[in-house]
């Protein structure tokens, strides 16, 4: 009984600090979470299986090498490397990336083809990164689900779950809502990741202005990006605020000639 009351005790925190989410100190990673790192690991090689039965993932050898170099070189300037990341393309013409529980980013073929250069792109993967960085869909998933239903899905009780689950969450239809604090921070984060990477940061904010001008144009594209990253004017503020704090860089062009190629490659894709 003493150790059902003190699991249930860790279950209140947990969820009075998920219930002021956005009132978290944006640079602190180490948010408490009830879900170890390796129950973490499992669980997101669980929902990314899942995924790639749904999901068609590109096979194109080349694009997939240029994401995942982009990938690896955002990880080195992030705050910390928990797990083995791994960034993959999925054959999807909406304007939208995700992250999965354990490092798992997924990056679709329509944000390959939206952005004008890699710079935007690597905003976007920095965003997803700094989501699995911070931890947030296994803090996320506990707030809307409890814990009870993770045990479940780490021993696989019910696999039909898990496939509805990974439906609803990261396919064609479904979004991870984060809090409004959560997007914040990986906000934050990622910008940093990008000056820490040699990424001009303001790749955000261009990027971020180009999505607003095309949720006017064609919504239809955007609509599950809008739905679980919403651009307030707000987020844009912070973004462009940190940005001014940060030192005077100098950042290295982006290779256009290999971008143009790798959208070409893209925009080919049956």
């Amino acid at each position: 009984m003493r150790g059902f009351r003190h699991w249930l005790l860790l279950v209140m925190l947990a969820s009075l600090g998920f219930a002021s989410g956005c009132a978290f100190n944006q640079s602190d990673i180490g948010g408490f979470n009830i879900i170890s790192i390796d129950q973490e690991v499992e669980l997101g090689n669980k929902f990314a299986g899942e995924v790639e039965k749904q999901s068609k993932v590109v096979s194109d050898p080349e694009v997939q090498s240029y994401v995942d170099g982009i990938g690896r070189r955002l990880l080195t300037g992030a705050r910390a490397v928990e797990f083995a990341y791994t960034f993959k393309v999925v054959k999807d013409d909406s304007v939208n990336a995700f992250a999965i529980p354990g490092g798992h980013v997924y990056v679709n073929s329509g944000l390959i083809k939206a952005a004008a250069s890699e710079t935007e792109l690597a905003a976007v993967m920095a965003h997803e990164i700094n989501h699995a960085v911070a931890r947030h869909g296994t803090r996320q998933l506990t707030q809307q689900y409890g814990y009870s239903l993770i045990v479940q899905l780490l021993l696989g009780q019910d696999p039909n779950l898990l496939a509805q689950l990974a439906t609803s969450l990261f396919g064609k239809a479904g979004f991870m809502a984060y809090s409004r604090g959560m997007e914040n921070q990986a906000d934050f984060l990622g910008a940093e990741t990008m000056y820490k990477a040699g990424y001009n940061p303001e790749g955000m904010l261009t990027f971020f202005s180009k999505l607003d001008a095309m949720q006017k144009q064609s919504p239809s594209k955007l609509a599950q990006f809008f739905s679980s990253h919403p651009l307030t004017g707000e987020r844009v503020r912070q973004v462009r605020e940190e940005i001014a704090q940060l030192p005077p860089k100098s950042f290295k062009a982006d290779d256009s000639a290999s971008f143009q190629r790798i959208r070409a490659r893209v925009e080919r894709l049956p």
